[in-house]
């Protein structure tokens, strides 16, 4: 139980301190909790046996700071929110039938 609360403990530290830093606090808050609770259960399920002392804060950091460098990778890349290119403009074409 006390692996438990050590780790909620580092959850809410990791997130709290990404989140006060950021200028930007929904999206630092947002980061924060996926970033340590994915870090924090991937260290778990990895070993089980080193849940204790340091190692929730130290998955806790990591996952959190694998998660901010992917979303700034993702937010520098510019394709992935523009708009699809619109398709070549034919209207200047003019055509004439006979009835």
């Amino acid at each position: 139980m006390a692996g438990l609360l050590n780790a909620l403990f580092a959850i809410a530290v990791v997130t709290v301190g990404l989140t006060v830093t950021s200028l930007d606090r929904r999206v630092a808050l947002v980061l924060g909790a996926t970033g340590s609770t994915v870090g924090s259960f991937l260290a778990w399920v990895v070993a089980p046996a080193a849940w204790s002392g340091a190692m929730p804060w130290v998955a806790s950091v990591l996952g959190t700071a694998a998660l901010v460098a992917g979303w700034s990778a993702v937010r520098l890349y510019d394709g992935v929110f523009a708009p699809p290119p619109e398709p070549a403009d034919d209207t200047g074409t003019v055509a004439t039938t006979r009835r």
